[in-house]
């Protein structure tokens, strides 16, 4: 006898399936916003995607909670995909350790997540962290308690301000902080989350996930000054001797900026110079050049711009004869 579904079972299946749908998507979308664009190849995203599915078979959750746990995507959820997640938090909390490190997950960040990003902490070179508790504090008070922060570790040494490539009419330039020396979970004055959080943010709304938008974060960076205060209170702008201060959220953004244009000076280079004779004459025309010596010569002032000379050199090789 031929099996059919009642109303009641298709509706069923049709709901069971647009939640599993809706899962893959939220997962896939926060991967995306985890490897950001540093790791855009696909070979490594999809290295992750497959270990977060095999995990989520492994362990019985969704696909959403398995990317957060693996590769420490928590503080990139909204408040209803947290909601969802803890449950898969709680469930993975009841697997055994050997498990969970074979996927690599922090077993004391599950069980203590506090005391764990404490620890973490206290291996970060300039970190004090365990910083201002700034859950009772109203926004102005945030912003106060950020700097407060800042300014107590440029005073103690931890954190020191270099000159900004930024143009300014300020006599003394512009000074900014060096991202590597950020602390993880540092709160940043005009945001009022990490830079892990702000460089999120800034590939989902400048960048859109998409390297073509590459103008967009240039101009995001280096445009009108204004729009990146660094001042509170009564206080428009802070100072370091004559050079006005830009705020850590300028750094996560010249960095983001920095890792981008690398990579896209690369792309560019590498795809020259595998290239034919005609395909190579039509990405000349496409920049707007002559020469490939043109070419080179705008991709490693890109470079340069952004703080990206010493690390990389583009070379264009010479045609065939």
């Amino acid at each position: 006898m031929k099996h059919t579904f009642t109303r009641e079972q298709v509706k069923r299946i049709i709901l069971e399936e647009l939640a599993r749908s809706t899962d893959e998507e939220e997962a896939e979308d926060l991967l995306k916003d985890l490897v950001g664009l540093k790791e855009d190849e696909v070979d490594e995203y999809e290295a992750k995607l497959k270990k977060a599915k095999v995990f989520q078979k492994r362990v019985g959750i969704s696909l959403l909670g398995a990317v957060a746990i693996l590769f420490g995507g928590m503080n990139a959820l909204s408040d209803s995909q947290e909601q969802k997640v803890q449950k898969d938090v709680a469930k993975v909390q009841q697997i055994d350790n050997k498990t969970l490190e074979e996927f690599g997950v922090d077993t004391g960040a599950l069980e203590d997540p506090e005391a764990a990003a404490e620890n973490r902490g206290r291996a970060y070179p300039t970190a004090k962290l365990g910083l201002a508790d700034m859950s009772d504090m109203g926004n102005n008070e945030k912003i106060e308690a950020a700097w407060d922060e800042i300014d107590q570790m440029v005073k103690d040494g931890d954190l020191r301000y270099t000159r900004a490539r930024i143009a300014s009419q300020v006599p003394g330039g512009m000074a900014a902080l060096d991202y590597d020396a950020l602390p993880p979970n540092m709160v940043l004055p005009n945001s009022i989350g990490t830079k892990d959080q702000y460089r999120t943010w800034i590939v989902k709304n400048i960048l859109k996930g998409d390297i073509k938008n590459l103008e967009q974060l240039r101009k995001f960076v280096f445009g009108n000054s204004g729009k990146w205060p660094s001042g509170s209170g009564n206080q428009r702008a802070r100072y370091v001797g004559d050079a006005q201060v830009l705020p850590p959220e300028w750094t996560v953004a010249y960095d983001l900026l920095g890792d981008t244009t690398e990579r896209a000076s690369q792309q560019v280079a590498d795809y020259y110079n595998r290239s034919e004779e005609e395909t190579r004459v039509r990405i000349l025309v496409n920049f707007g050049h002559e020469t490939a010596q043109q070419l080179e010569d705008e991709l490693n002032d890109a470079l340069f711009k952004v703080g990206r000379h010493k690390s990389l050199q583009v070379s264009l090789t010479k045609p065939t004869q």
